[in-house]
């Protein structure tokens, strides 16, 4: 604030300078001039008169005038070229009568009740303090300026003082006192606890906080006299002072700002990781970007970075480097660190859209990394809805081939999950992820090889629990020589009864983790037997038989409670306020078979109980009618359809007799 206040007084001492303020006579007496030496009265930046070189004139405004000049009679009484009371709505200062309100007495005085007052200024303006004599009138200066040093009243400012104040507490004797500096014209800073104003050590400073090189809080501007070094750089953040340097001096890890003629680090600007920066048109901005492995110029240039953010892409700067650019139809958010749709689409991650913001609205195009469901939702992964698949071409969610429940892609040689019935037969054992063909379930072999018995059942699908060859035995339900991949420890008449580390024991066959049909199972395993199962709990001695969860859960923290869902079955969601339940899609949007909650907790209906999009026409607010008001919907429409036809037939058959 102190500063500012500074910075307002160089600014009056600007347009004071350029109009001249006070003539010497040359021998006096001279008219409307002033005395010789006696243009000491500093206003503003300026000069003023303070004793008229002809005892019979008087100052106004610090000019001399006769006493016919003086219309308003402000001068009461006089003597010797100088005023020594006022009039109501002026005040006596140095010898002269100023005017409240008017220039240059409202650069010395603030009072704005110039009617009230009888030649005394009640409030001073900054860089002047009132006069603490105990009886001020109007034959005494009532305001005296902080850089005063010869003695008012005996009360005196201090030497090189631009704003101050001055104990004057009731009661108490009210001479003889000196102000307390608060702040120092240019150059110059408190010291010794306000009672002087020292020179700043270094010449550039046109302020400082204290002695040293260090110590500049702002510095001389080269149109104002000084040097090329104008810009402050802080060295201590705490008192927001430094040195001056020139553009030379200012670090690569600064930047140069011409406007605040400041040295600022490249953080201070709001970038990250660089190696250089520099401020243009928007804003502060890396320059280079090389150091370690974040080479890359981040979304704006704003930061340097290893890999650019979600949905934008490195593009080439023409300069040999890269920037990150948000992909169409984004831009980057005021951090610049994520990009955002452009659009006003409510639906969450979607980026074209119709009927924008609209209770119907829907999306018809899905941020690059997202794929457009059914219901036209935005999902970044498919196999979020049972049975479907993402198209990387059109970036929409294809159900899988009807062969498949579960798939990679298209074609019935994509499954990775099967009907109840169907075993999967992975068309590369080595990549399970890329998926295999459905193929029948276990029968026994009429051959000497093969499958002598069918007893494993995972998900509705027979597998092998012992084979004819008794020294194979059954891998992930298909009969196989332990030689060849050893997953059984101990081989017994076509059956394991002890599998390797990697594989579970289940119905005499060791299963995987990692691929069907073991993932239905077992997720973890140790020492050949599953330690969690598939439902999320903790395996009996290698067993999960009796761990499944309640059909509406998933996975789950106890069996068969319907209140102990981690994660829901498909058909089920589990909204924010439901707790560890899992509710039906249907309760959600009526006719909804599959469905998840948003990011915000919001209801997204994912598809529709006839495999199709929502028949509600808009991808947002879904479920904002109530499954009883749908119901009651369907009943009037009902209703007003069978009116109708019975009116129709009355008409036809009963108008047709008559």
């Amino acid at each position: 604030m102190f500063e500012k206040i500074i910075f307002g007084i160089a600014i009056l001492q600007v347009v004071w300078a350029a109009a001249e303020t006070c003539t010497v006579a040359t021998s006096d007496p001279e008219s409307k001039k002033c005395k010789q030496d006696k243009c000491d009265v500093w206003i503003g930046g300026s000069n003023f008169c303070s004793q008229c070189s002809t005892a019979a004139e008087h100052l106004v405004n610090g000019k001399c005038i006769t006493t016919g000049e003086d219309a308003e009679g402000a001068c009461t009484t006089k003597n010797d070229g100088t005023c020594t009371s006022c009039k109501a709505g002026f005040f006596l200062h140095r010898g002269g009568c100023y005017k409240i309100g008017t220039e240059p007495g409202n650069l010395i005085c603030e009072d704005t009740q110039a009617s009230q007052t009888q030649g005394v200024c009640e409030a001073c303006s900054p860089g002047y303090f009132k006069n603490p004599t105990e009886s001020l009138d109007k034959t005494k200066e009532s305001c005296i300026a902080c850089n005063q040093t010869t003695a008012i009243d005996e009360n005196k400012g201090v030497q090189n003082c631009a704003t101050c104040t001055i104990e004057n507490p009731a009661g108490a004797l009210r001479l003889g006192k000196t102000a307390t500096c608060k702040t120092c014209f240019e150059g110059f800073f408190v010291a010794s606890g306000g009672t002087a104003c020292t020179a700043c050590n270094d010449d550039n400073c046109a302020t400082c906080v204290g002695a040293g090189n260090s110590k500049c809080t702002r510095c001389k501007l080269k149109s104002a006299g000084g040097n090329d070094k104008e810009y402050l750089k802080v060295t201590d953040a705490s008192s927001n002072s430094g040195e001056c340097v020139d553009t030379a001096g200012c670090p690569a890890t600064h930047y140069v700002d011409e406007e605040a003629k400041e040295c600022n680090t490249c953080v201070s600007g709001g970038t990250v990781d660089c190696t250089t920066c520099e401020k243009g048109a928007n804003g502060v901005v890396c320059k280079t970007c090389t150091t370690g492995k974040k080479t890359i110029f981040g979304l704006n240039r704003k930061s340097c970075v290893a890999s650019c953010p979600a949905n934008s892409t490195p593009k080439a700067t023409g300069q040999g480097s890269q920037m990150c650019e948000c992909n169409e139809g984004l831009q980057p958010n005021t951090e610049s660190t994520e990009c955002q749709p452009i659009s006003n689409c409510n639906t969450e991650h979607c980026l074209e859209c119709t009927g924008e913001g609209a209770d119907k609205e829907v999306c018809t195009k899905c941020l690059s990394e997202y794929y457009l469901t059914p219901t036209s939702q935005c999902v970044s992964d498919c196999t979020t809805l049972k049975g479907y698949y993402g198209n990387d071409t059109d970036r929409k969610c294809k159900k899988c081939n009807d062969a498949c429940i579960e798939c990679k892609g298209e074609g019935a040689d994509k499954c990775t999950a099967c009907p109840a019935g169907r075993m999967l037969q992975y068309t590369d054992a080595d990549t399970p992820a890329n998926g295999g063909t459905c193929m029948n379930q276990c029968s026994v072999s009429p051959a000497n090889d093969g499958c002598a018995e069918c007893g494993a059942q995972i998900g509705g699908t027979a597998y092998c629990s012992k084979c004819k060859n008794t020294q194979q035995a059954p891998l992930d339900g298909n009969c196989a020589a332990n030689t060849r991949t050893r997953f059984c420890t101990t081989v017994s008449n076509g059956a394991c009864t002890q599998c390797e580390n990697n594989y579970f024991l289940k119905d005499g066959g060791c299963y995987q983790t990692d691929r069907q049909p073991g993932k239905q199972v077992c997720t973890t395993v140790q020492g050949g037997k599953c330690t969690k199962c598939a439902s999320g709990l903790t395996a009996d001695n290698g067993d999960c038989s009796n761990k499944r969860c309640h059909l509406s859960c998933e996975t789950c923290t106890a069996a068969n409670d319907a209140n102990a869902c981690a994660t829901c079955s498909t058909g089920y969601y589990k909204p924010q306020s439901a707790g560890t339940k899992c509710n039906p899609c249907s309760e959600g949007l009526a006719g909804c078979r599959q469905c998840t909650v948003s990011s915000t907790g919001a209801f997204m209906c994912l598809e529709m109980g006839d495999g199709t999009g929502d028949n509600t026409g808009g991808s947002v607010n879904r479920g904002g009618l109530s499954t009883g008001a749908i119901a009651g919907i369907s009943v009037a429409v009902v209703a007003v359809v069978g009116g109708l036809v019975g009116f129709l037939c009355w008409w036809f058959l009963c108008r047709g007799k008559a």
